[in-house]
């Protein structure tokens, strides 16, 4: 049995098992890849996605707790990002179930100014789709295929809206260690706006810029997955050297 898990949280549009399902194979064998899957897409295809950050890790968080029988760690990018750290702050101070790190990616820190209609929920089919392109996260074999695009596009306008109306709430803090990612060249989430996320943690925080853009993590993710490896390792470690093996 792995001894930490690690629970992944997709971004806009994604399906939490084909952004995160080869994760497992890249990560040593002390880490269990857990892919959260949102309403709207893959096994939950037939539900209705929801458009509200709060409601979205509301959703999903019995998942987390029915699974939580060791360490674990929670990573989100893009929209996953902001669910992951209500999900992480819900879990610690409503259910006394802290992890043993937060790993955000592509994201601003959610505490700063959002640039106004960032994704542009609202924007008719014809634009929408435009905006689709230029975000470049939805594969070309979708944007080139009409009735695919229009299967997939009430659950990016839901995602988008939940984007866009998210509105950080004070509250404690997180205890546990918070790494954060970011592309070079990202301009939704450049690089000068990362480091607030140390704000939201009483523990350490790191910033880590990889190159490439907002979806670096599906170019080359090795040096995002060796990160995550190196910054698990003292959860299983610890759990080891005090006894619990497994």
């Amino acid at each position: 049995m792995a001894r930490t898990l690690l629970f992944c949280l997709p971004y806009a549009g994604g399906s939490a098992m084909r952004v995160y399902g080869r994760w497992q194979r890249d990560l040593p064998d002390t880490v269990e890849v857990v892919p959260v899957e949102l309403a709207g897409r893959g096994a939950r295809i037939v539900e209705t996605p929801l458009t509200d950050v709060p409601a979205i890790a509301a959703d999903v968080i019995g998942t987390l707790l029915d699974r939580i029988d060791r360490p674990y760690a929670v990573f989100g990018h893009s929209l996953g990002a902001l669910v992951a750290y209500e999900l992480t702050r819900r879990l610690e101070h409503l259910h006394g179930r802290p992890a043993t790190h937060l790993f955000v990616s592509g994201h601003r820190a959610p505490q700063l100014p959002q640039p106004p209609g960032q994704y542009d929920y609202r924007l008719p089919d014809a634009a929408f789709k435009q905006r689709l392109r230029e975000l470049a996260g939805t594969p070309e074999e979708v944007l080139a295929h009409d009735e695919l695009l229009d299967l997939v596009i009430p659950v990016l306008r839901a995602d988008f809206e939940a984007a866009d109306t998210y509105r950080w709430r004070p509250g404690p803090r997180i205890s546990c260690p918070l790494t954060v990612y970011g592309g070079a060249g990202d301009p939704e989430a450049p690089p000068d706006s990362l480091p607030d996320w140390s704000a939201l943690t009483s523990g350490w925080c790191e910033v880590r810029v990889l190159p490439g853009q907002h979806f670096f993590l599906n170019d080359d993710p090795a040096a995002l997955l060796k990160g995550i490896a190196a910054d698990l390792e003292p959860a299983w470690t610890g759990a080891a050297e005090n006894g619990r093996t497994s």
